[in-house]
């Protein structure tokens, strides 16, 4: 039996509901919360996002403006803030004594410091208002031993990080061992980013690292953007909060990729 037109009416309205109160919503939960198939509702997410309701991700969907503009750093901070300290938590279990790591801005590695207090001989840089400040009470507190270099440049207020010609002949002259990075989106082709700045910032990051790390949630997966930043496989960890999608598997290129679900 078909469903009338004002029962899919009301439910794409409640979809709509929960994605203004969750920020993003699942295809499976809806499927148990309305008591459709799955298929039912990614053909209400289908209908949605033709509407500019909504942007389909990777088993679900997010508001339309998650996709079109950069969050003001608080705003982001505050989105999906356990799984950001989980997705840092098991980002921190790869970093080692002696290490020298970069933390890029961003409201996902902001997470980090805590984790990374009881390293030893550790040595940070980062390009973060608030991971430099953080780790800078740490020192003060006697509670980290390590070495902490800032990189230098223009305040950009959305991810409250330092870029621009400065940042860049800064990183220019370091190579680290482990750099953990965020984006905006991420597809089985490439990651990407909302702003060009941010995306040649990456890029100098990437080039000058051995091990390159990417935390984000899964939000993130199958979102593109208009700054390309380099191709998937290029990385060599993903830490995210869902498993490989099958249709992802498919993409021998990836056959290398480390994928770690939280």
């Amino acid at each position: 039996m078909h469903s009338s037109y004002s029962e899919v009416e009301k439910r794409r309205n409640e979809i709509l509901q929960e994605l203004e109160e969750r920020d993003k919503v699942y295809v499976k939960k809806l499927a148990e919360k309305f008591g459709v198939t799955t298929e039912t509702i990614r053909r209400d997410l289908d209908k949605l996002e033709s509407l500019n309701k909504l942007k389909k991700i990777f088993g679900g969907a997010i508001k339309t403006s998650h996709q079109k503009l950069e969050w003001v750093y608080n705003d982001r901070e505050s989105i999906n803030m356990e799984v950001k300290r989980k997705l840092a938590a098991e980002a921190a279990k790869w970093v080692e004594d002696n290490d020298i790591i970069f933390l890029q801005a961003g409201s996902t590695i902001a997470q980090m410091p805590s984790f990374l207090r009881d390293k030893k001989e550790l040595t940070v840089v980062s390009n973060s208002v608030p991971i430099i400040f953080e780790f800078a009470q740490y020192k003060r507190n006697g509670e980290f031993d390590g070495r902490v270099i800032q990189i230098g440049g223009e305040l950009q207020v959305s991810s409250m990080g330092m870029s621009g010609v400065l940042a860049q002949d800064m990183l220019r002259g370091i190579s680290v061992n482990k750099a953990f990075f965020s984006c905006g989106g991420f597809t089985p082709e490439n990651i990407s980013t909302f702003q060009s700045e941010s995306a040649i910032m990456m890029k100098s990051l990437l080039a000058h690292s051995q091990k390159k790390v990417l935390v984000a949630d899964a939000s993130k997966m199958g979102v593109n953007h208009l700054y390309k930043v380099t191709a998937l496989h290029n990385v060599d960890m993903i830490i995210t909060d869902t498993d490989l999608p099958e249709e992802w598997k498919s993409h021998t290129e990836l056959s290398s990729l480390q994928w770690i679900p939280i």
